[in-house]
């Protein structure tokens, strides 16, 4: 058998040898496979399809590539270099619920007549070259489709790529440098692909026919960027190499690499030949609009002429009244107003900074200036921001661009925190594979924001943490095969182990397993020996007598061995050694009753690996089973830590027997059929993941005993309504409950003092919650996204509320937070957009001392704060 990824979902395909079309379990979807067994071909195939369903289409085609200088006759290959070629993604069809291919890389070139199609037909057999057609037919009609759609898109001059957000959603720099170029060439009278601006409002769908016409009739394209991995992102990777193929046949089109805050050397090889500009060098705009002029042929007066900037503020005196008029409407909040006075302003003075500043106010909804600093994104993007700094004086532009540093270090801030969360993500037992994608994370928020604080130094931090934990996961990885070696019990897979087991020495106990490899390994020599032996005297004695044994065998094997062997069964079944009479009894099969009995004695043996497996010995479990030779459900993946595979498919429901006393990390992760279960009373411990992904588990009931809950037990029990925790609980790990959609309500019992981070996020059905008074945090972002809450009442134990507590619960309507609170997040409420006053039980001095004077409020809709001896204004 090999091993395959499908091209479609990049799920597991096992494929016997020969054949060359499979189904995929997991899509469904029927496709060609490669016809070769070879393992490094195998790799090969692998690798390049999963490459190419992340839409790394050039990466994924070197490697097609690589198969063919192999092996010319690979029709799959070619057939990857076509979806490359074409940027083929499979995506769900909303309709037929069928992956359907889409186009991410329209071309002239017809699929039909492409040589790669041609060779992929000539290698194929019959049933792949059907295949083939038929989907080359659906990729031909999409092409033609963008290809009539791009015909009637503008043309641009300019092209602008590059990276819009970084990996947690945040505009990157690069955005920012683009959104400036953008409105500089546009002043000249440039007509420009700028994604943030071309694309606004469009459907994903419309994507490629107007970007493929921006591709083809742009005689410029600038790639941006301040960091290398920001050239090598996927998309904008894609664009500048699709660009320069259409420069190999329109060389009058010109890529110009723009890079700042890197070496020049760190620029992609593609672009080794080209010249590039250092943004950070005085006079880059002016150079580059240089440059551009040359091969638009642009020197000439533009039909749209630019107006030099002017600094004048109020040049028109009769204007200032209406300015004046307009800022005391937008302190009473009547907007429509205070634009209406800001254009009639406009209308005596069209170069006045300040009627700009108004509209940019009423745009927002502020009622003062300095508000705009408080504004959760920078907004330097913005026209009237925009004519408002172009006609400010010296002063004002200093006052708007102060605003602008303010607003970029409260984010700078906000990343910094929940980088620094990441970062310490440390929870109990969680797997080091979770740990490295958190402290990755981590590392990429730190490089984001380099320079502020100590980033640059945590980053560093980061780094090294990555380093440690990627060889752990070797180790553990190389452990792991080791352990799978040793369970095939041959003389060559313990030497193998042995091996694998000598590169990690000191590691867990991978010492104490060589040593019982070596044992096993003399164990076997000597069975082996002592059979020969055996062997060689059976072959001395029956020498003479083998006309004897043909006639007598078939007596032989028709009644005296089969009677033996049954009368044997018997009496291992009556010793109670039930595996070994099972495999008795189904070898001799339809001798007298053994059938049946083999089928009495395979439920016997089910149930005892069964409560092997619900004791914590999944390995003994899966030992058993493997003995006998009946199917495992998944017992061997527990044991070998494989918790991905490790749930019991179609499991439905399951008696969990009275001696248990713990449920064990991942004991059911995963068993998405699971609806039901009870829990005997003598259970004290919910392991972490316990139930995570059980998405069809509507209720579960819990003994008083229990007392901890683990990290992420409950995650995504999406089909959970509700959920009594008991009395007894005392702990409740992190993530417990996050993504359980369905659950409307809880109670926290009185005893647990924490409310650990993401222990409710994305709860969105949650309506009502119960605190006890012995809670005294409430951790970051445990309420993030709860849509449905609509009240909230903190107890008095409460002392601190982390950030993003309650971030996004947009029906929170009120809350009432008690005077005991001496640390809450200025973030708290972020996006609570229903909440409009805030109930502090203490003074107004305790709350200024809480916040510390932190430029707080701008995350929060609420317009005030009413505390014990009077109310506090936000807005």
């Amino acid at each position: 058998m090999a091993l395959f990824k499908c091209k479609m979902c990049g799920g597991d395909l096992e494929i016997a040898e020969g054949v060359s079309i499979a189904e995929c379990e997991y899509c469904g979807t029927k496709q060609t496979v490669p016809k070769s067994m070879d393992e490094n071909l195998q790799s090969f195939f692998n690798r390049a399809n999963i490459l190419r369903i992340k839409s790394e289409f050039d990466k994924a085609a070197a490697l097609y590539e690589k198969i063919i200088q192999a092996d010319p006759t690979q029709s799959e290959a070619y057939w990857g270099l076509i979806l490359c070629k074409y940027g083929i993604e499979y995506v769900d069809d909303p309709a037929t619920l069928k992956k359907i291919p889409t186009c991410h890389r329209a071309s002239y070139d017809s699929i039909i007549s492409d040589d790669d199609y041609k060779s992929a037909l000539e290698n194929a057999d019959m049933s792949q070259r059907a295949i083939y057609e038929e989907q080359a037919k659906e990729i031909d009609r999409i092409q033609k489709d963008i290809l009539a759609l791009a015909q009637k898109e503008e043309t641009y001059d300019v092209f602008i790529c590059y990276k819009e957000t970084d990996a947690n959603g945040q505009r990157t720099q690069d955005s920012v440098i683009a959104n400036d170029i953008y409105y500089q060439l546009t002043n000249e009278g440039f007509k420009v692909f700028y994604a943030a601006i071309t694309l606004e409002g469009k459907l994903g769908s419309a994507y490629e026919p107007i970007i493929f016409a921006a591709l083809n009739s742009a005689k410029v394209m600038l790639a941006i960027g301040t960091k290398p991995e920001y050239f090598n992102a996927v998309w904008v990777k894609n664009e500048w190499s699709r660009y320069l193929k259409i420069i190999k046949k329109d060389r009058s089109k010109l890529l110009i690499p723009c890079y700042r805050d890197m070496d020049a050397y760190e620029l992609p090889e593609e672009f080794s030949h080209l010249q590039a500009q250092d943004m950070a060098k005085i006079g880059f705009i002016n150079d580059l609009v240089r440059g551009i002029k040359k091969v638009i042929k642009k020197d000439e007066p533009k039909a749209t002429t630019v107006v030099k900037e002017t600094v004048v503020t109020n040049n028109n005196s009769n204007a200032n009244p209406l300015i004046d008029r307009a800022f005391l409407f937008l302190e009473d909040g009547n907007w429509e107003s205070a634009d209406e006075y800001a254009e009639k302003a406009l209308d005596l003075d069209p170069k006045n900074a300040r009627a700009y500043i108004v509209k940019l106010m009423v745009e927002f909804e502020i009622t003062t200036q300095e508000e705009l600093k408080e504004l959760s994104d920078p907004f330097d993007d913005n026209v009237n921001y925009q004519k408002a700094f172009r006609f400010a004086d010296d002063s004002l532009k200093k006052t708007l661009l102060g605003y602008i540093e303010t607003i970029n270090n409260n984010i700078a801030e906000a990343t910094y925190i929940a980088a620094c969360d990441d970062m310490s993500d440390d929870v109990e037992g969680v797997p080091a594979e979770d740990d490295l994608r958190y402290c990755q994370r981590a590392l990429e928020a730190f490089e984001s924001i380099r320079g502020y604080k100590d980033a640059d130094r945590l980053a560093e931090k980061c780094r090294k943490k990555i380093e440690e934990l990627q060889e752990i996961i070797r180790k553990d990885e190389i452990l792991s095969s080791a352990k799978d070696k040793m369970e095939e019990d041959k003389i060559a897979s313990y030497e193998e182990a042995i091996k694998l087991l000598s590169t990690i020495g000191g590691w867990e106990d991978a010492d104490a397993l060589v040593v019982e490899s070596q044992n096993k390994i003399e164990k076997l020599k000597i069975k082996a020996a002592i059979q020969a032996k055996r062997n060689k005297k059976i072959a001395i004695i029956a020498t003479p007598i083998v006309c004897v044994i043909v006639a007598f065998i078939i007596v032989l094997n028709t009644v005296i061995i089969p009677n033996g062997k049954y009368n044997d069964a018997v009496a291992l079944m009556d010793a109670g050694t039930i595996d070994e009479a099972y495999k008795i009894f189904k070898e001799i099969g339809n001798y007298k009753d053994a059938n049946s009995i083999a089928e009495e004695l395979k439920a016997k043996i089910l149930k005892n690996a069964e409560d092997l497996y619900y004791a914590g010995d999944a390995r003994s479990a899966s030992k058993l089973l493997s003995r006998c030779g009946i199917d495992d459900p998944g017992y061997g993946a527990v044991a070998k830590g494989d918790y991905k595979y490790a749930a019991v498919r179609g499991l439905t429901n399951i008696v969990i027997p009275d001696s248990v006393t713990s449920i064990g990390d991942y004991a059911f992760f995963g068993c998405s059929s699971l609806t039901s279960i009870n829990v005997p009373d003598g259970v004290t411990n919910i392991g972490h993941d316990a139930f995570s992904g059980c998405s069809s588990l509507t209720s579960i009931t819990f003994p008083n005993g229990v007392t901890r809950i683990g990290a992420r037990a409950f995650k995504d029990c999406t089909g959970l309504t509700s959920f009594t925790i008991p009395n007894s609980v005392t702990e409740i790990g992190p993530y417990a409950f996050e993504g359980c959609t369905s659950l409307t309500s809880i109670t926290i019992p009185n005893g647990v003092t924490k409310i650990d981070m993401r222990t409710f996020k994305w709860c969105t059905s949650l309506t009502s919650i119960t605190f006890p008074n012995s809670v005294t945090e409430i951790g970051y972002s445990v309420f993030e996204g709860c849509t449905g809450l609509t009240s909230i009442t903190i107890p008095d134990s409460v002392t601190k509320i982390g950030y993003s507590a309650f971030e996004g619960c947009t029906s929170l309507t009120n809350i009432t937070i008690p005077n005991s609170v001496t640390e809450f997040d200025f973030s708290a409420f972020e996006d609570c957009t229903s909440l409009t006053s805030i109930t502090f039980k203490g003074t107004i001095a305790n709350w200024r001392a809480i916040h510390k004077g932190t430029d707080w409020n701008y995350h929060v809709p609420a317009t005030e704060v009413v505390c014990s001896d009077g109310t506090i204004k936000l807005s």
